[in-house]
């Protein structure tokens, strides 16, 4: 009995009287077939069983494998558990449903390094999302010579995606001020990998974490326009979790007792930050102000409770944009892609506790 040959696009082309290229369209570029030719197509292809063209041979004929990496600064698990990566990603994603291009997540923490070069995966570009500039699977990354988009991330020769966050904390710090605080910490995430220092404010910060350094820009302008020294103002780098802003705490006060309020980079700073203070009898905001980044809650977190003083960013748009200027316009730079975050005031903060002398 002889076998039944297998469908292909040809084939197809030929049994619907129609050409090559509209039945690769169908698939390939849906927007250059009407609706109708298409289901037609499909509908067919379906009865034959054909799958689709092969990915690897398409990859070898047009010089493209339809799938984009997207690099960010810690573990694999952390892009699911932080809000703001959560919302990051589904930006970047609704951008890909809508180009036919797959996701190759890209993690610059892996606990076993040695067992996989994550940039031997088969990509047309990269999105960078705020890495370390040193690092070196980015400065392999960069070296491949790929399409790239940086997001948050200082780089005038690529298409680059950016928030005032300069700007932003500024107004965090004034607002404090106004408040009447001076005993002020700054809690960070580390402005280079793995750091986990503590400073003083009029120290130079590098340039490394883009993020990190026009965020401090931004608090020391405040201080310094309020006449308050930076010399007097401690600076925690921690992991950007509720664990790291909780231990921040405990390393903040045996410095300086007296503190009133703490910044923090992130929400999940900041949380954690809250929930140490209570556990330490220093009720939020009556004893510690306290501010966030990001105005997203957290996963599983409850939304009753203080309305936490922060900066609202538009992570989803974010991702959106930097998919866009990746698929739709790769390689094409020019001035940043800069995506605007507001204050949000909240119940998180609140006029400055004076402590009492004996």
């Amino acid at each position: 009995m002889a076998r039944a040959k297998r469908a292909t696009l040809k084939s197809i082309a030929s049994d619907l009287g129609v050409t090559h290229t509209s039945v690769s369209n169908a698939y390939n570029n849906p927007a250059k077939v009407s609706a109708a030719l298409r289901d037609r197509i499909l509908a067919h292809a379906a009865e034959v069983h054909y799958e689709g063209p092969n990915p690897a041979a398409r990859s070898l004929r047009t010089g493209r494998c339809g799938a984009i990496g997207v690099l960010f600064n810690d573990q694999l698990s952390y892009a699911f558990t932080d809000a703001h990566d959560i919302a990051f990603l589904r930006g970047i994603s609704s951008v890909c449903e809508e180009e036919g291009a797959n996701i190759v997540l890209i993690p610059l923490k892996d606990k076993h390094p040695e067992r996989l070069d994550n940039l031997t995966a088969i990509v047309d570009g990269y999105i960078l999302n705020a890495p370390y500039k040193s690092h070196p699977t980015i400065r392999k990354a960069l070296a491949r010579g790929l399409p790239t988009v940086v997001v948050d991330f200082d780089a005038p020769q690529l298409p680059s995606v950016l928030t005032n966050d300069r700007e932003m904390m500024r107004s965090v710090v004034s607002h404090l001020i106004d408040l009447g605080h001076r005993n002020i910490a700054i809690v960070t995430f580390p402005w280079s990998q793995d750091h986990g220092e503590l400073f003083a404010l009029d120290r130079d910060v590098s340039d490394e974490n883009h993020v990190v350094h026009e965020r401090v820009l931004g608090c020391r302008d405040a201080f310094d326009a309020a006449g308050v020294p930076a010399k007097g103002i401690l600076v925690c780098e921690t992991p950007n979790d509720e664990e790291g802003g909780a231990r921040a705490v405990d390393r903040l006060l045996r410095r300086q007792h007296d503190l009133t309020a703490m910044v923090c980079f992130s929400d999940r700073l900041a949380y954690g930050v809250m929930a140490r203070c209570d556990a330490l009898g220093l009720s939020v905001p009556r004893r510690m102000s306290v501010t966030g980044y990001d105005g997203i809650d957290p996963p599983g977190r409850p939304r009753e409770g203080l309305r936490l003083t922060t900066v609202r960013q538009n992570a989803f748009e974010k991702g959106r944009r930097a998919a866009e200027a990746l698929l739709r316009e790769p390689g094409k730079a020019g001035s940043p892609i800069r995506i605007a975050a507001e204050f949000v005031g909240g119940d998180s903060s609140a006029a400055a506790w004076e402590l009492e002398t004996e």
